[in-house]
C-alpha cells in the first residue's frame, strides 16, 4: 500500500505525468482489450471516448469508474487541477460517448449529476476511492460526477 500511496503522491497535480500515464493506459487497454489496466490497484477502469468540442475528433481518456444502478459513475477530478478535464467540457457539448470496459464496448449518454444525485453518490465514491476528497480540496471546486447511461446492450469485443 505504501508504494501505491507514493505513486498517487507523484501523480497528484503533476499534469504532465497524468497525461503521459493516460496515453500509456489507453494504448495497453486497447491492445489487450482491458486485460492489462482494466483495473488499477484493484479499481476498475474504462476508456471514455468523447467528441472534441473544438476539433470534432474522437478523444479518449482512461478513468476509474463505479457501477451504480446499471450505470457507470466517473469523476471529473483531473487529479485536483483547478480546471476541469477536457472530456467533461466535451460531454457538455455532446453527451453521446463510447465506453470501453474490459471485454466490451457500449454507446452511452453522459450527463453531469445534479446536486441531489451527487449528494447521494459522492459518499459512495469517496468510500470507493478516498483520494477524490483530496482532489476536491486541492482543486478549490466542487468536482462534478458524471453518469454514463448505456444506450445498448453491452457488445462483447
Amino acid at each position: 500500500m505504501l508504494f501505491l500511496k507514493q505513486i498517487q503522491d507523484l501523480f497528484s497535480q503533476n499534469y504532465f505525468l497524468i497525461r503521459l500515464f493516460n496515453s500509456i493506459h489507453i494504448l495497453l487497454f486497447r491492445t489487450t482489450n482491458g486485460m492489462l489496466l482494466g483495473s488499477l490497484a484493484g479499481l476498475p477502469s474504462l476508456l471514455l471516448t468523447t467528441t472534441g468540442r473544438l476539433t470534432g475528433k474522437s478523444r479518449t481518456s482512461a478513468l476509474i469508474y463505479l457501477e451504480w444502478e446499471n450505470k457507470y459513475l466517473i469523476v471529473a477530478s483531473f487529479g485536483g487541477n483547478p480546471k476541469p478535464p477536457a472530456w467533461l467540457l466535451n460531454i457538455k457539448e455532446n453527451e453521446n460517448v463510447t465506453v470501453h470496459i474490459p471485454g466490451m464496448k457500449l454507446n452511452a449518454k453522459a450527463r453531469v449529476a445534479d446536486r441531489k444525485i451527487r449528494d447521494v453518490v459522492w459518499p459512495k465514491l469517496l468510500n470507493f476511492y478516498p483520494s477524490f476528497g483530496k482532489y476536491e480540496e486541492l482543486s478549490g471546486r466542487t468536482i462534478p460526477v458524471v453518469i454514463l447511461d448505456p444506450l445498448n446492450q453491452k457488445a462483447r469485443i
